[in-house]
């Protein structure tokens, strides 16, 4: 590990940063990016009877000593650690994070979570978060990212990758509520295997600049992924988020269904693309995106794609949809009795409904639902 720390740090060194169109990285400043000697920002809930069944959930850090074999098998082989310089300073100066094995055939029902909060007095945070769920094993997994309102910028250089094996079934959650002065630049991939399936679930509500890169690749015959996602930019934000869903087994299906709502100057790009390989048949696939602006200065851009290689597809498409709160529907509100903001809020809520009901923690849903209100 050391070793390749060294390589990613001589790489970002010289590499040139990317050029994202729709993410202006300009005023980031990496000159004082702090590489902490131990994990500061990670905090694991899980009941640790679990270990009992061979289940392991610790800070990657801590795992790297105690279960190297495991790490050394996944680290860096679904996020690639090189891609661009940002990826790179990641791979060098990497921490905080958590790592979560699952034994074959065991199902853990309560939620497991992941907290990954910025703590007082740093700048950046560079997590690192690696599940592996192993044949017939099942799993929920809540991953969140949350830093207060701080003067001065913070960065939140990110990564996750997640490995189901044949027939494993994960509920994978991923919650961004990040300060309005924090950037993060983050990558997300689950490779999905024979027979498996993961529920993905993301909601994307702080950040001043977020740059997300997430795939699933439905690698094994028959595997499948729900992936359900909403995003809130306000004034301030610019929040990207750029899934790919690649199909490489047989008769894999897919279905994403991505919501957004912008106000007052806040920007989101949904930059999505479905991917059907050469080898895949029978492939089912959907990709819907559909956005909500609550100010004539917010701003969507959606760009949906759908890449075919092959002849033998089932079914596959994609949408999308942007436009204001409907008028007839906010007049037939305000004659029941409501109030103009308390009709659009309530419309906002139940267009990030299918979120919240996939919030396996009772408590937690409420608090993310109170989170989206406040900022409503």
């Amino acid at each position: 590990m050391v070793e390749r720390r060294v390589a990613a740090w001589q790489a970002y060194a010289v590499a040139e940063a990317p050029f994202w169109r729709r993410t202006d990285l300009t005023k980031l400043d990496l000159t004082v990016p702090v590489a902490l000697a131990a994990p500061q920002s990670t905090q694991l809930v899980w009941d640790a009877a679990l270990a009992a069944q061979g289940v392991i959930f610790m800070p990657l850090a801590q795992a790297l000593v105690e279960h190297t074999e495991l790490v050394e098998q996944h680290f860096a082989k679904a996020v690639v650690g090189d891609t661009h310089k940002y990826r790179l300073l990641h791979s060098a100066i990497w921490q905080d994070g958590a790592f979560l094995y699952v034994p074959k055939n065991v199902t853990i029902e309560a939620p497991l979570r992941a907290i990954f909060n910025v703590a007082e007095g740093l700048n950046a945070i560079f997590p690192h978060t690696i599940v592996v769920l192993e044949r017939a094993a099942s799993a929920s997994f809540i991953q969140e990212y949350r830093s207060a309102d701080v003067d001065g910028q913070v960065l939140v250089g990110s990564a996750t990758e997640l490995f189901l094996n044949e027939n494993a079934q994960l509920r994978y959650i991923a919650l961004q509520a990040l300060g309005t002065s924090t950037y993060q630049i983050d990558a997300q991939r689950a490779i999905v295997g024979r027979g498996a399936k993961v529920e993905w679930t993301a909601l994307n509500l702080g950040a001043r600049l977020m740059h997300l890169e997430c795939e699933t690749s439905l690698e094994g015959n028959g595997s499948q992924v729900d992936w359900t996602a909403a995003t809130l930019a306000r004034a301030g934000q610019t929040l990207l988020t750029a899934p790919w869903l690649r199909h490489m087994g047989v008769n894999t299906e897919g279905h994403m269904n991505f919501k957004t709502v912008v106000k007052d100057d806040g920007y989101s790009t949904f930059d999505g693309m479905i991917k059907i390989d050469h080898d895949s048949r029978g492939t089912v696939s959907r990709l819907e995106e559909h956005a909500l602006h609550l100010s004539p200065k917010a701003r969507t851009d959606s760009i949906p794609g759908l890449i075919i290689d092959t002849n033998d597809v089932a079914k596959a498409g994609h949408a999308s949809t942007s436009g204001q709160v409907d008028e007839d529907i906010l007049f037939y509100m305000r004659s029941r009795g409501i109030s103009r903001s308390d009709a659009v809020h309530m419309i906002v809520m139940g267009f990030f409904e299918p979120v919240f009901d996939r919030i396996p923690s009772a408590d937690l849903r409420e608090e993310v639902a109170t989170w989206v209100e406040e900022k409503i």
